[in-house]
């Protein structure tokens, strides 16, 4: 074993400690320390990003969420917060970074549901997620506050 400490006084004039070069622990920690620290890093950028598939899954995972629930909501509300706490909290992917837009043109059709284009930045893949909306009570005799409706939702690939 080596007399050397493992650490030592800086000799560049600061009062910190240093790995000590000398000796074999130390040295190994010089090595080791950088590489672990680049591995760290590199594992919280890929971590970070969205890939293709856990686009894909979380997409149809917080469809599949928001089919058959109940939502204190109006007809003409824009639903973009509420579809990205869906795909977001669908347990894939990082979970931040999602861009939701809304489609002009499938507000003017009705029926068919209000349209949200779902991307990324680190995907190129887009996906259009459909939400039609059920009044809880069709016989309320107000229509034009918000109440409770049954939501209806679709995904397909591409934009709306």
């Amino acid at each position: 074993m080596s007399e050397e400490p493992v650490f030592t006084r800086s000799e560049w004039g600061t009062n910190r400690y240093v790995y000590n070069h000398r000796n074999p622990v130390g040295l190994a920690l010089i090595i080791i320390a950088p590489i672990v620290a680049v591995g760290a890093m590199t594992g919280l950028r890929n971590s970070s990003r969205w890939s293709e598939a856990e686009l894909r899954t979380a997409v149809h995972q917080g469809t599949e969420n928001l089919t058959g629930s109940t939502q204190y909501v109006s007809p003409d509300m824009h639903l973009g917060t509420l579809i990205r706490d869906a795909v977001e909290d669908s347990g894939t992917g990082p979970g931040l970074g999602l861009d939701v837009s809304r489609d002009a043109v499938g507000d003017a059709i009705g029926d068919a549901g209000h349209g949200y284009t779902i991307s990324s930045a680190d995907t190129e893949t887009e996906y259009c997620i459909r939400v039609t909306m059920t009044r809880v009570d069709p016989n309320s005799r107000f229509t034009s506050i918000r109440q409770d409706h049954y939501l209806t939702a679709t995904a397909t690939q591409g934009a709306c």
